[in-house]
């Protein structure tokens, strides 16, 4: 809720939420961002974390690949249908070889499909 009023407190059409579906994890469930977020969300980032909210505290959860952590990512493409957010993803992870990439790009399909 924070950080929906820190973005509405500019009171301007410019500044907006670049979201990062990862990050958040540490704090609570990104599918709640979203939600509580709504169309403030402008553009976002598709990381996986493996742990869960308050487990930021000595660093007890880490970045794993896309699909091998802990977010529910039905819900989470759910929570951004919900909202009504149809822009494009980026995705922040390491980089790697063609067989990596085409990995990646199989598992943003899964999740862009809902799975």
């Amino acid at each position: 809720m924070e950080f929906g009023e820190f973005v509405d407190g500019f009171k301007s059409p410019w500044v907006q939420a670049y979201f990062d579906v990862g990050n958040v994890v540490p704090f609570a469930w990104p599918e709640d961002w979203i939600r509580t977020l709504g169309p403030r969300i402008k553009r976002v980032h598709l990381k996986d974390f493996k742990g869960g909210p308050g487990l930021f505290e000595g660093i007890k959860g880490s970045f794993v690949n896309l699909r091998d952590g802990s977010i529910n990512w039905p819900e989470v493409r759910k929570a951004f249908s919900e909202i009504g957010y149809s822009a494009w993803v980026t995705c922040e992870l390491r980089g790697g070889d063609a067989e990596y990439l085409k990995d990646v790009a199989h598992r943003v399909d899964l999740i862009l499909a809902g799975q």
